[in-house]
């Protein structure tokens, strides 16, 4: 699956999709969607899960659909589990890393999915329900994309281009994972800020997907 097949954004989605394609890989990996940090943030693609989520229209007296899922659960959970075995291979890339451009997005990669990850733990904490989703998604082997255990340990053993294109080989199937989970996510009612914390991260991993590829077209043959 590509992540060009995500459809109907919202305007702020497709406004961050247009910032990445003129700023080039400064904004591939993720980004927050409040704009007052904006001059101390990199300007990535993927925002933060809306603060207050659950009270968005309150002001209004608009419905809001406060009550979390099970499908906002299991994706939440599983995109936690997904989100760190990405940043468990960025952060192999200092001192491994042959190229430029996959150094500065492995390092965004690192930062600003772990930050997303800690963000929806906070999340299930709220609902009371990390335990048992933690406990429903142990087997990590079986999400879209997955990392391999064994894929991690050859990574930390390469260096230079050889490292570069396991890395590109490793993360691109797991990016369009995360399209595939967030998609099935978007297919499902539930948890407006969940809604569009999963159309935010298609989005973005559908960029990434495209600078991966990128970045692998020009790399020395070996």
């Amino acid at each position: 699956m590509t992540a060009r097949g995500t459809r109907s954004l919202a305007a702020p989605a497709v406004a961050l999709a247009a910032v990445v394609l003129v700023g080039g890989v400064g904004c591939v990996a993720g980004c927050t969607a409040d704009p007052g940090t904006a001059s101390t943030t990199p300007g990535f693609v993927t925002p933060a899960p809306p603060a207050g989520a659950e009270s968005d229209g309150a002001a209004t007296g608009a419905t809001v659909d406060q009550d979390a899922t099970a499908a906002d659960v299991a994706f939440v959970a599983a995109m936690i589990v997904h989100h760190e075995q990405a940043v468990e291979l960025a952060e192999l890339a200092p001192g491994r890393v042959a190229d430029a451009e996959l150094a500065d997005l492995a390092e965004r990669i690192a930062l600003v999915q772990a930050d997303e990850a800690e963000q929806m733990r906070t999340w299930l904490e709220r609902r009371s329900t990390r335990d048992v989703a933690a406990e429903e998604h142990d087997h990590a082997d079986d999400m879209a994309g997955a990392i391999s255990r064994s894929t991690l340990d050859r990574a930390a053993e390469l260096r230079g281009t050889a490292f570069d294109r396991l890395f590109i080989e490793a993360m691109v199937p797991h990016h369009r994972g995360a399209v595939e989970m967030a998609e099935a996510r978007l297919a499902e009612r539930g948890d407006s800020s969940v809604t569009r914390w999963a159309r935010a991260i298609a989005t973005a991993q559908a960029l990434e997907v495209d600078r991966l590829l990128e970045i692998e077209a020009r790399l020395p043959a070996g």
